[in-house]
């Protein structure tokens, strides 16, 4: 069985910043077959356009490694984003794509080798595939003598993360991609949280032979699915497995940091500024990345778009 018959055209991804309410966006993640590739499905995905208002007073972003202090465009980063295809990690580091069937589900996976943005190829495939899309920025302070703690924003009434199809896009294939997504922050070379916008089902799992209901990823055996141990946090709810909340609040026109035990995206966050990564791709052993008849029918290069909102609350000492 053709293990990997999967493509997701070039996407742009592109992130928006503002300095009290940082907001990322991340454009188009179209599949191919996006399931734990069992089929044939051409399902296209290309880029699309979004915008966002940036007000800022304590933060700021920008793409690559340098601050661009004194820039009123320090509000607005972009990066430029690429082919995916499912697959799984622990870590963002070691990253697993199917080996072996038993019928229609996955029975041994294989760690491939990947180029820094995720490429790898395959014994006997032509096509380079994707693991993930990442793009690098820098988080800073607007002001040389303050200091900022970031979190995602828990202001809005859908989350921090929205995700929008484009026209073309069913309800049954968004759904079905919306579910299986996986938003990872990335602070210098620390993996802090990983986001689902979909709580993953409590009562399904995906075609794998060796199932973990829930959060789950492959196993380090390469023989298995099991539980995730990065923090992870879904839907509204950002109080992940420890019990810690990542969402900051608003009050009036400004943030004040979660209550409850805080945990924080990046800490003292100052004028020279911290690394950022956004990682995402789709989880390839959750319940909602498989393959559904009839998904490629009628959709003319569907595609969404992915929205993180991250706040920075000034520090006060």
């Amino acid at each position: 069985m053709d293990t990997l018959n999967l493509k997701i055209k070039k996407l742009k991804k592109e992130l928006f910043a503002a300095v009290l309410s940082v907001g990322v966006a991340a454009v188009a993640l179209g599949s191919s077959t996006y399931a734990w590739y069992v089929t044939n499905n051409t399902v296209d995905g290309t880029t699309s356009t979004i915008s966002a208002l940036a007000n800022g007073m304590v933060l700021q972003i920008v793409e690559g490694d340098t601050p661009d202090h004194g820039s009123d465009t320090s509000t607005i980063a972009s990066g430029i984003g690429h082919e995916i295809s499912p697959s799984s990690t622990n870590d963002i580091k070691n990253w697993y794509v199917p080996e072996n069937w038993k019928g229609t589900d996955v029975n041994t996976y294989l760690k491939p080798t990947l180029d820094v943005t995720g490429k790898y190829t395959l014994k006997n495939q032509k096509d380079d595939f994707y693991a993930y899309t990442v793009s690098k920025y820098t988080l800073y302070t607007v002001n040389n003598t303050g200091l900022a703690d970031v979190y995602l924003d828990n202001s809005t009434e859908n989350g921090p993360v929205t995700i929008t199809p484009s026209d073309g896009a069913t309800q049954e294939w968004f759904d079905k991609i919306k579910g299986s997504l996986r938003i990872g922050i990335v602070i210098g070379d620390e993996l802090k949280v990983v986001y689902a916008p979909v709580t993953p089902s409590k009562t399904e799992a995906g075609n794998d032979v060796n199932k973990t209901i829930g959060w789950s990823c492959v196993d380090a055996s390469l023989t298995k699915t099991t539980t995730p141990t990065y923090k992870h946090i879904d839907g509204t709810s950002l109080i992940d497995q420890d019990g810690k909340n990542w969402g900051a609040t608003k009050v009036g026109e400004s943030y004040i940091e979660p209550s409850g035990t805080a945990a924080k995206i990046a800490e003292k966050v100052n004028y020279n500024g911290v690394s950022m990564k956004i990682y995402i791709w789709m989880e390839g052993t959750d319940s909602d990345c498989v393959n559904m008849t009839g998904l490629e029918e009628g959709m003319k290069n569907p595609t969404f778009d992915v929205t993180v909102s991250l706040v920075g609350v000034a520090v006060i000492f």
